[in-house]
């Protein structure tokens, strides 16, 4: 794995760390789950709700779907 993918997977987890931990909105609960080198599934493990968030280079922010319905 080359070190910018891993400077990506390192920002993404940092990014969404907060997420996680957050419950501040209602929404939470929020679980990670990694997807690929470059992604992450978001899920709300209060509704079930999922989104997907990328990060292709380290030097780009992240880049999230909506909540599914």
């Amino acid at each position: 794995m080359n070190h910018c993918v891993k400077g990506a997977i390192g920002i993404l987890a940092l990014l969404v760390t907060p997420l996680v931990q957050a419950a501040a909105d209602g929404r939470g609960p929020f679980e990670a789950v990694a997807a690929s080198e470059t992604a992450v599934w978001v899920i709300d493990t209060r509704t079930g709700q999922v989104r997907k968030c990328t990060q292709e280079f380290a030097d780009q922010t992240p880049k999230c779907t909506a909540m599914s319905e």
